[in-house]
């Protein structure tokens, strides 16, 4: 849905958007963590990194809304 009406109004990416470097966030589940040129997205059963926030945002999405 954010995607028609714009990412900067979407809560989700508003955290991925605001991590600075070395902080972390939870989210549901998974932690999300931001270190020098990546965003990072781990649980109890997956550990992924990614180079821009657009594709962790798409992960995490995609994860929260596999439920």
């Amino acid at each position: 849905m954010y995607e028609i009406i714009g990412l900067n109004d979407d809560p989700l990416y508003i955290l991925i958007d605001t991590l600075q470097e070395n902080e972390e966030i939870v989210i549901e589940t998974h932690i999300v963590r931001k270190i020098d040129k990546f965003f990072e997205v781990e649980n109890n059963e997956l550990h992924e990194s990614f180079k821009s926030k657009i594709k962790c945002y798409r992960f995490i999405d995609g994860l929260l809304n596999f439920r």
